[in-house]
């Protein structure tokens, strides 16, 4: 099978291919034309077969006077040819050209329509996960909106500010409804191709077997692609056809016998056995003037085979090109997709930086929001890189003729083993559901503070450039240090009996200050906790090393709040009190350890 033989939720992409394979019209009237051809075979091989045939005839006598009244006479004749001057020799071979040809343009429509499955497989798989982060930017903007509203209220920022956001969060609106329609036009498609409501679809397999170079690309096409093969299929058969066209001006021999029967009454002197007759001889039939049939018919068929050699070179350079610029688009697009990567990255981090500095009044609204569409359009285009590096590797196994039933098992052929794209196999050796029912950690959460790999790609990144927004390096040893930091998540307890649970990565904290050592953070901590619990009485403080820092730095903060605009509230409230702080996402924080409850209850 060409297809990884892996557990996969929901509708896969071959199921989806088998559904098209089954209801195609392309697949179906490739099969048809076939079967015609299969039959012309058979009517060329009868030219060469012995042919036998019979009359009988009943004549009564209506009038006049007749010793003979007719009743019935019966003639038979057997005719074997035995020399047709290669005309059906030729013409045997032209037709099983034909069936090969097409035999081989049934591979080239099933192609086809696997392409264009693969297509509208891919375009559901990104519209969704589009639709996902449009509405996530929208929810963001919505956030945005609503604490811009608050501090306006408390007139730390303008009705510009304002209406900036309200601007911004009307536009993803449109968004939204646009990538929507986008999206149901393309069930739509699927739904045209394969019969199968859309539930959930699996992520795309990966493919492998692809070439090393262009060079080995074009000359596997040149091998293997089914729609050159049967171009010179048709070529070979129209060399036939000439052949046989020339031996309708030669002599045809056959081998006749004919016989005969009358029931009619005879004459006293004409002997019995004159009822029964039998001949047998051989005849020569030769055309001498035809008006100019045969050599039109010879300049026509030469004709038609000048067309089909020059089909066949057209396809041929058509496919050397193709090869060569599916093998450039293919390696182009991995490279889009790992720049693309690179770019949520960097816009992530980016609004990170600009949340944190309009904190302390550095930036405005405006700035927020602009980085907050730049991180959307990063992500939007990372879906689309998805989508095009795994289409062009879809198109460059076409192009090598390696994307036909057989290859992927379907259709009662053997199953082949699919080829798969080796560099960009994921680390953990799966792709993640983008379908609407996907589970969360798939999907990129809010447009903004998100890691960049919280959802895998349709094709992971090689491993050398698929680094996690967040980096992780180890603590170093503290003696304040007692428990082991937890990378990723913030672990919380509200007892000593009660369980650990995580903080989701979308849930915002308050921070408070940054040190160069846990024990020094740790030490802030405890002055600080009895005027933070007065006014957070239930955060959960915690001690963060930074990953993006340029020296070693620990982050203290206090948290969650599902809402920004209550941690925002909170920090104001700090503010108020004379604390410096900070909002910010906890997925932003870096590796983070708990405040051990003990503390907590000292400042009570």
């Amino acid at each position: 099978m060409i297809f990884a033989a892996e557990p996969v939720a929901g509708q896969s992409l071959p199921e989806a291919l088998q559904h098209a394979y089954d209801r195609s019209e392309e697949i179906a009237s490739a099969r048809a034309q076939n079967d015609a051809d299969r039959a012309g075979i058979t009517i060329s091989k009868a030219g060469g077969l012995p042919t036998v045939g019979t009359t009988v005839g009943l004549s009564e006598t209506l009038s006049g006077s007749t010793t003979n009244k007719g009743r019935v006479d019966v003639s038979g004749e057997v005719s074997m040819p035995l020399f047709q001057g290669g005309a059906v020799r030729n013409g045997v071979r032209a037709a099983r050209s034909r069936s090969d040809a097409s035999s081989f343009g049934i591979a080239a429509a099933e192609m086809g329509v696997f392409g264009a499955v693969v297509t509208a497989y891919a375009d559901v798989i990104r519209d969704q996960h589009i639709v996902d982060l449009t509405r996530n930017n929208l929810r963001s903007l919505t956030t945005t909106l609503n604490a811009t509203r608050a501090r306006f209220r408390a007139r730390d920022l303008t009705r510009t500010d304002v209406a900036q956001a309200e601007s911004r969060a009307a536009i993803a609106r449109g968004e939204l409804e646009t990538a929507e329609a986008q999206l149901k036009g393309s069930i739509e498609e699927f739904r045209r191709l394969t019969g199968l409501e859309v539930v959930r679809l699996a992520p795309l397999p990966p493919l492998q077997d692809l070439p090393a170079n262009a060079e080995t690309a074009a000359a596997t096409a040149l091998e293997e692609n089914p729609q050159l093969i049967s171009a010179r299929s048709r070529l070979e058969s129209q060399r036939y056809e000439v052949k046989a066209a020339r031996a309708e001006a030669l002599p045809k021999v056959s081998a006749v016998l004919n016989g005969r029967y009358s029931d009619r009454q005879l004459q006293p002197t004409i002997p019995d056995d004159s009822r029964f007759g039998a001949t047998v001889g051989v005849t020569m039939n030769m055309s001498l003037f035809r008006g100019g049939q045969v050599p039109a018919r010879v300049s026509q068929a030469t004709a038609r085979e000048m067309q089909a050699l020059q089909e066949a070179q057209g396809i041929e350079r058509v496919l050397v090109a193709r090869a060569r610029s599916d093998f450039a688009n293919w390696r182009a697009a991995k490279e889009v997709v790992v720049a693309s990567g690179q770019a949520v990255t960097a816009t992530q981090q980016a609004l990170s930086g600009v949340r944190s500095e309009s904190d302390v009044g550095s930036r405005t609204i405006l700035d927020i929001l602009n980085a907050e569409q730049e991180l959307r359009n990063a992500q939007v285009q990372l879906a689309n890189a998805e989508r095009d590096s795994y289409l062009a590797a879809f198109s460059l196994l076409m192009t090598m003729g390696r994307a036909q039933a057989r290859n992927f098992g379907i259709g009662g052929s053997e199953a082949a083993e699919l080829p798969t794209i080796r560099e960009f196999s994921s680390p953990n050796g799966s792709a993640a559901a983008m379908g609407p029912d996907a589970p969360s950690q798939n999907l990129v959460p809010d447009a903004d503070l998100a890691p960049v790999q919280l959802r895998p790609p349709m094709m992971a990144m090689p491993s050398s450039s698929a680094s996690s927004a967040v980096s992780e390096p180890p603590l170093p040893a503290s003696p304040a240090a007692t428990a082991a930091l937890r990378p990723a998540e913030v672990r919380v307890a509200k007892s000593a009996e009660e369980k650990w649970s995580p903080f989701p990565s979308t849930h915002w904290v308050v921070q408070l200050a940054a040190h160069e050592s846990a024990a020094a953070a740790r030490a802030h901590w405890d002055q600080l906790q009895a005027v933070i619990g007065g006014i957070i009485p239930d955060g959960a403080p915690m001690v963060a090393l930074a990953p993006d820092a340029p020296k070693t730095v620990y982050r203290l903060a206090i948290g969650a709040f599902a809402d920004f605009s209550e941690a925002e509230t909170a920090c104001s409230d700090l503010r108020v009190q004379g604390q410096s702080c900070i909002v910010r996402r906890v997925a932003t924080l870096g590796a983070v350890q708990w405040i051990e409850q003990k503390s907590r209850k000292a400042g009570k």
